[in-house]
């Protein structure tokens, strides 16, 4: 895999370097521990909302939703919205919808996801069993009329908390407590890039929402035992803050807590920063005690609002997003590379019998010249025969991707919102920490000219 650049990044000039840890420095078995989300809200949902005990038929799909959905809660759809904020492909629970069923309801309209009363955003691989869930829902509620289940917000506003209430109380974190193996995926790759950085004098932070405990139980796991240059995690970065509850940790000022690596009590910090175990804090603070710019900072996270939007709004570090679905992606490119040509030659063939087809209506509408209805009639009808070919290349490609959703960072032939996202807000992204390990920490990241539509 590479590492792909929107902007150009001098990783000379990059001073510290900070991680956020589940799912950019520590990789989850998504399959596994989604799966493992999914049955603790089901759960919940059961337990604590009171609905019937039929939900524990329904059965995980992990393909079923993927990172950067949009869920309009009203109406119970789960859209794919291109860069422009456009419904391309859309379901309702889990029936997907035509065209006009799309246009009835958005009328080809920009969805205004800053309305959050209505639009929820599925925008971290945490979020996948929570969408999943809620179109299972919206099916449920449908085809079983006399159950009674809330309506759709309210299905989506009770999968939330229900997901909320496995965090707070501990019940997803306890599952990986007692099976690391099953859901963290070491990567010994990752430690060596880590270790080559610390060669090169940058600092390395860990700036996460998680608490020590868990964060102490996953670095021990992942980190530790596959470093050369160093004995633990502690020796090998400078800083590690916990329960930095970001986005907030990049916008507001919070008190910052030392902590006790070895015991893990807390005591509160005054005074300069120096190496070691931290709670709370905020970018600013651990910047200045850096005397760095935000110029010098490099920040790596999975979660385009928590880890890379609000920096790039607040704080003016350089910022990287990493994409675990980003290797899938390119197998898939490789493998149905054939069938993108192919269908490209055919656009460009229907294209022509359009322009010929628009040439013969243009004499008749502007020079009286009645036309040839035979020929049209074979215009029509080679179009239509280069359509069916179009549809059934289309239909073999879009199997190389998610089988509901087609490609991630695509909707048709514009970019999905979700690539719109990681152009804008992140200097580079990847699929994994890893991927520095074929580039040089003095690499000087460059974007390749990106043609405008009038220099094609």
């Amino acid at each position: 895999m590479g590492i792909y650049v929107n902007r150009t990044l001098n990783m000379k000039q990059i001073a510290a370097i900070g991680f956020d840890m589940d799912y950019t420095l520590v990789r989850y078995d998504s399959d596994a521990f989604e799966e493992m989300t999914y049955k603790e809200m089901k759960k919940k949902l059961i337990e604590v909302k009171g609905y019937p005990e039929i939900l524990n038929g329904l059965k995980f799909q992990f393909n079923l939703a993927i990172r950067g959905l949009v869920i309009d809660k009203p109406n119970g759809n789960i859209l794919k919205l291109s860069t422009y904020s456009k419904v391309k492909h859309a379901y309702h629970g889990m029936k997907e919808m035509d065209f006009k069923s799309q246009q009835k309801i958005y009328q080809g309209l920009t969805i205004d996801l800053n309305d959050s009363d209505r639009f929820a955003i599925v925008d971290t691989t945490f979020s996948i069993s929570y969408c999943v869930l809620y179109m299972q829902l919206v099916e449920l509620k449908d085809n079983n009329p006399e159950l009674n289940l809330p309506d759709y917000k309210t299905l989506e506003q009770h999968v939330l908390e229900a997901l909320d209430i496995s965090h707070r109380d501990g019940s997803l974190k306890s599952q990986v407590k007692k099976n690391v193996k099953k859901y963290i995926m070491p990567d010994p790759d990752s430690v060596k890039a880590l270790e080559r950085f610390k060669k090169h004098g940058k600092q390395l932070w860990v700036i996460t929402n998680s608490d020590f405990e868990y964060s102490k139980l996953l670095l021990d796991y992942a980190i530790t035992p596959h470093l050369e240059d160093h004995k633990t995690w502690a020796d090998l970065f400078n800083l590690v803050i916990t329960l930095a509850n970001k986005p907030k940790f990049f916008t507001d000022k919070i008190h910052l807590l030392h902590v006790d690596p070895r015991t893990g009590l807390m005591r509160n910090h005054h005074g300069p920063i120096t190496d070691g175990v931290y709670q709370g804090g905020c970018a600013s603070l651990i910047q200045k005690h850096a005397n760095l710019s935000g110029e010098q900072i490099l920040y790596l996270g999975d979660h385009i609002y928590g880890d890379v939007l609000q920096i790039k709004k607040t704080c003016n570090w350089r910022t990287a997003l990493v994409i675990d679905e980003l290797k899938h992606e390119c197998d898939a490119l490789v493998k149905s590379h054939d069938l993108s040509e192919e269908i490209n030659t055919l656009m460009t063939e229907k294209v022509g019998l359009e322009q010929r087809l628009d040439e013969i209506f243009d004499r008749e509408i502007e020079k009286g010249k009645k036309p040839d209805k035979e020929k049209i009639q074979a215009s029509f009808q080679k179009i239509e025969k280069v359509d069916k070919k179009i549809g059934k290349l289309i239909r073999a490609h879009s199997q190389h991707f998610n089988p509901y959703w087609g490609e991630i960072m695509r909707s048709g032939v514009e970019p999905s919102r979700l690539a719109g996202q990681i152009e804008k807000y992140a200097c580079i992204y990847m699929a994994k920490i890893s991927d520095f390990i074929d580039y040089s920490p003095r690499s000087y990241f460059r974007p390749k000219k990106k043609k405008l539509p009038h220099e094609t």
